[in-house]
């Protein structure tokens, strides 16, 4: 370190420097606070999107709106953390006050999109404002045209209310106006309510929580080591980055479309150039932003997808034996290019509360595109979808609405050594599961299949994952929403394994009243007895099938990812099947056969 006094960045905070063990105690409980605080917003929260799907992102930002740490929920939440507070000085820059609480949700402003409210909470002390504690949640409805689910929507005033950089409470006081003005214009006021005090009661325990380490160690040594930590966040990734080849590498897709222009695909088009330490990711050529709520807001949404990828290309945990943080470090080696107008990179006021599977996309296609000097770190095509169904309806007895979000679970493509892993969520996405019981017990809802798909797996020599089929019947009239996509492409294989299988949407399956629907749905009315069923896509397998290890093979008919009488043209091994045994000598000869040809 020079000998010149250097500062933290925005403050006069002294840089000073921090032996190893406190580092490590410090970086330790950095993770710990914003992990805390996800634990304490699930489980006070009272919709099941946060309690269960844990669909929230947590974590602390100096005053330059750098995240010294986020939490290990949702990426898209926890990255944009500092990308709401951001926004949120725009408007109160200079206006900033120990006891305010700030609520905000523009995506214009930094927020993910507008259904992920962020708390904020200045942290002052000693009467100097030296953070902020944040945390967003996925609320159920925010008063958007149709519940929880707005497709259709024109503009972001049509989507949602917009809650841009507002007091809840200012120097310690409640607006109570404004909090009724909140409730007011949401279909679900009560649990809007205690979702948000929960929020608050996060946010709150970040910061207590941030303040006692500034008591115990010193607001420079706390700082001082914030400040190491993003520095070898960024080390680290600069010298994985490194050991690539430069070069620039490209893969592409097709969204379905925009949910109202039904069938005009939108393409997805990634470039990644890797230069020396540093990368960047080119999104020119994709899509133009569309005239419905499939845009992508660039801060919140875009930004933090591309980070969370790279991250976990070049530091996967499992590859990495020491500590390294995900904070805005992480970030300094990544150049991002969206060209202003695309669908990554709308123009305000374009609607944009339906963006994920546009992300999800990009990021399997970052993937796919460095698979060529990185195999060993990569999958073959993922489900890169979700299919986000929202159930409601109104409850007379409560004189307000009951709706419910169900994130659908996929799956990922087959990677070096390793099978697809099955019915999970993927990629940038990483929620939970709601059980069944969960949806049964409070809502007119009976969940009548919940299972992996019945169709085989992609071939290949590390076979793909398989998504989930489910059906869910309406007790009562209710409404349906849901923002889904890729119903008209599989995951692609990857070095010789075959493509996987699409997503579809089926209303009243089985039936004389059957309905295939499209992958975007505003708010379609579904009578008592009406059942969706949801099938996300299977991913694709890895490596050429015919190097596939018979015994494996043989273990996948056992356990049904692969059908008996196609295994000798997926696969090339033949089976006996009435002992259920493989025949090695017939599989050589027959894979000798078929490379020969």
């Amino acid at each position: 370190m020079s000998e010149a006094i250097r500062y933290i960045k925005g403050t006069d905070i002294k840089r000073v420097p921090v032996d190893p063990v406190t580092l490590q105690v410090l970086g330790g409980a950095f993770k710990m606070i914003a992990q805390e605080m996800g634990i304490v917003l699930y489980r006070m929260s009272y919709s099941s999107i946060i309690r269960e799907s844990e669909d929230l992102g947590a974590g602390i930002c100096d005053v330059a709106c750098r995240q010294i740490c986020e939490s290990e929920n949702s990426p898209m939440h926890a990255g944009s953390v500092g990308g709401y507070i951001k926004g949120i000085l725009h408007r109160l820059e200079g206006n900033i006050h120990d006891g305010d609480v700030i609520i905000h949700n523009h995506p214009y402003y930094g927020a993910s999109h507008t259904p992920d409210v962020q708390i904020s909470i200045p942290i002052f002390y000693q009467g100097k404002h030296i953070g902020y504690s944040a945390i967003n949640a996925h609320l159920v409805d925010v008063g958007n045209a149709g519940a929880g689910v707005a497709i259709d929507a024109r503009d972001i005033y049509a989507e949602a209310r917009i809650y841009n950089a507002l007091k809840l409470y200012e120097k310690g006081k409640l607006n109570e106006q404004l909090w009724t003005m909140i409730l007011d214009n949401v279909r679900t006021p009560s649990m809007n309510d205690n979702d948000i005090h929960a929020l608050i009661a996060a946010a709150e325990h970040g910061k207590k929580r941030f303040l006692e380490l500034v008591e115990k160690y010193g607001l420079e040594t706390v700082f001082s080591a914030s400040e190491e930590w993003l520095d070898y966040s960024e080390r680290m990734l600069r010298k994985e980055i490194a050991k690539i080849p430069d070069g620039v590498y490209h893969a592409e897709s097709y969204l379905d479309d925009d949910g109202v222009n039904l069938g005009k695909r939108l393409k997805v088009s990634t470039t990644v150039t890797i230069h020396g330490d540093s990368l960047t990711v080119d999104l020119s050529g994709s899509a133009d932003e569309v005239m419905t709520a499939f845009n992508v807001p660039f801060e919140g949404s875009t930004r933090p997808a591309i980070n969370t990828v790279i991250h976990d290309l070049f530091l996967d945990d499992a590859l990495h034996t020491e500590y390294i943080p995900q904070n805005e470090g992480l970030e300094r080696p990544v150049n991002v290019i969206a060209p202003k107008g695309c669908i990554f990179n709308p123009n305000f006021p374009r609607a944009s509360s339906a963006r994920f599977n546009q992300v999800n996309r990009m990021a399997d296609c970052i993937i796919r595109a460095l698979a060529p000097v990185m195999p060993e770190r990569v999958a073959a095509g993922s489900s890169a979808n979700i299919h986000y169904i929202v159930y409601s309806g109104f409850n007379k007895e409560a004189g307000e609405y009951w709706v419910y979000g169900e994130v659908t679970e996929g799956s990922y493509g087959g990677r070096h050594e390793k099978d697809g892993i099955d019915t999970i969520d993927c990629i940038i996405a990483n929620t939970r599961n709601v059980p069944i019981e969960e949806t049964e017990w409070h809502l007119p809802l009976l969940v009548e299949r919940y299972e992996i798909r019945p169709e085989k797996a992609a071939p290949g020599k590390w076979r793909g994952g398989i998504g989930v089929i489910r059906e869910t019947r309406f007790l009562d009239d209710g409404i349906l929403g849901c923002e889904g996509d890729r119903h008209f492409d599989s995951p692609p294989g990857l070095f010789g394994g075959h493509d996987g299988l699409p997503a579809n949407l089926v209303k009243n399956p089985g039936t004389a009243e059957e309905q295939v629907m499209p992958s975007k749905v505003s708010a379609d009315f579904f009578k008592a007895g009406d059942v969706i069923q949801v099938s996300s896509p299977c991913s694709g397998g890895y490596g050429d099938p015919l190097e596939r290890d018979p015994e494996l093979v043989l273990n996948d008919i056992l356990d049904g990812f692969s059908l008996l009488e196609d295994v000798e043209a997926d696969y090339g091994v033949v089976i006996h099947a009435d002992t259920m045994t493989v025949d090695y000598e017939a599989t050589k000869a027959l894979r000798a056969s078929r490379k020969s040809a």
